[in-house]
C-alpha cells in the first residue's frame, strides 16, 4: 500500500540515518564549533567529529544530541 504510514519504528530509524547532517546543520546554525558544540551537550570532541561524520551513533550519543538539537541541555 503506497499511501501506508511509516511505522514509528521506522520513522526513528529516519532520524538516526539522518542524524550526522541534522547535528552538523545545528550546530552550524547556531555557529558553533565542534568543540563548543561537545562541551554544550556534555560528550568528547571527538564524539561530535565522529557523529557528524556517520562514524558513531551509539544510543546514548543520539539521545543526548537530540534532546540538544531539541533545546535542551546535558542536565535535564
Amino acid at each position: 500500500m503506497p499511501n501506508e504510514r511509516p511505522t514509528p519504528y521506522a520513522e526513528l530509524a529516519d532520524v538516526l540515518d539522518n542524524l550526522p547532517l541534522l547535528v552538523r546543520e545545528t550546530r552550524r546554525s547556531r555557529r558553533l564549533s565542534q568543540r563548543a558544540a561537545a562541551a554544550d551537550i556534555g560528550c568528547a570532541f571527538s564524539t561530535i567529529s565522529r557523529v557528524e561524520n556517520a562514524e558513531d551513533c551509539v544510543l546514548s550519543n543520539a539521545i543526548a544530541m537530540l534532546r540538544w538539537m531539541d533545546g535542551g541541555t546535558r542536565d535535564e
